[in-house]
């Protein structure tokens, strides 16, 4: 028991620092995804951007000719991101390939309009 003691607090702050730098990660994976992003097949595009310390989705879909667009905040739980438009949408980062997964939602590429970071 006193070893639980003793082992419970080194633990405990170990736990925390890497639950810190989980969210430091996800802020760096954010900033390199903010800019404009358009699917495959040019139908849908979104842009991601810093707003006062939060980030922001705002995606254009075509739906018979006329453009509608949402805007959502992005929110992070257990290092996963992900938006709600009434359910979850997660977010992936592929830094390589520089492309967004939406899930669902499909693989997006940056758009030529805007500069990778």
């Amino acid at each position: 028991m006193k070893q639980f003691k003793r082992l419970f607090p080194v633990l405990l702050c170990a736990c925390l620092l890497s639950m810190t730098a989980c969210k430091d990660n996800t802020q760096k994976e954010l900033e390199r995804m903010q800019g404009e992003w358009v699917s495959k097949n040019g139908n849908t595009v979104f842009s991601l951007w810093n707003d006062n310390g939060q980030y922001k989705v705002a995606r254009t879909v075509k739906i018979r000719g006329k453009e509608l667009t949402n805007t959502y905040t992005v929110r992070q739980t257990d290092g996963c991101l992900y938006i709600d438009t009434g359910f979850a949408v997660v977010l992936t980062y592929d830094g390589k390939n520089d492309r967004i997964t939406l899930s669902p939602g499909g693989e997006y590429q940056r758009s030529d309009k805007s500069l990778k970071q």
